[in-house]
């Protein structure tokens, strides 16, 4: 049970726009955006905050949300980990890339550059931040400087996102869930709180 009861869509009609913006791209209304609708303006303005960085980007959607996954998942989100992989399976990504993520070092199913990029998220989704020079070096022998900034803008974004869904006890919908709980494995990934 959330923490904090999510508004009602039926209520909301000023926010009608939001929300079918977001669901064009996850493909359902998601439950944290319910929850931030207590101030309609704000969820408006963080919605195309959101979206936008998915529109401007250069980088694959595919490396992004495995950025989007790792940061979360290191952050310890399982809310966003699930959304992340629900939204890697909707776009077409390999099934068992999604559930061998954290194999990246090893996993030949994962290219060098995949391999400096999720090891940057996996730093700097960590409290305290782990991030040091050796990354960007590391970044910059695969990405220019306008891709570094779009991985630590999705980084950076799902730290405000893990935030929010594991201090509201976001429920997780059925769609994500389902996907999570038959594809990733469970020494890396449960429900916890946002049953």
């Amino acid at each position: 049970m959330p923490y904090i009861k999510p508004l009602e869509r039926a209520d909301l009609s000023a926010l009608e726009g939001t929300f079918q913006g977001t669901e064009g791209f996850l493909g359902f209304l998601p439950n944290d955006v319910l929850t931030m609708a207590y101030l309609p303006g704000a969820t408006e303005k963080f919605m195309d905050f959101c979206l936008a960085l998915y529109q401007e980007a250069t980088l694959p959607s595919e490396l992004l949300l495995m950025v989007g996954m790792m940061a979360s998942s290191a952050s310890g989100c399982r809310y966003c980990t699930a959304h992340n992989a629900g939204k890697l399976n909707k776009s077409g990504a390999d099934r068992d890339k999604v559930a061998r993520i954290w194999e990246f070092e090893t996993s030949e199913l994962y290219s060098d550059a995949e391999r400096v990029a999720l090891r940057f998220a996996m730093a700097a989704g960590q409290v305290p931040n782990l991030v040091e020079q050796a990354h960007y070096d590391a970044l910059r022998e695969h990405f220019t400087e306008k891709e570094i900034v779009e991985i630590l803008f999705v980084i950076c974004q799902f730290g405000f996102w893990n935030r929010w869904n594991d201090s509201a006890g976001t429920t997780l919908e059925h769609e994500p869930r389902e996907y999570s709980e038959a594809v990733l494995p469970e020494k890396h990934w449960s429900l916890g709180k946002h049953s």
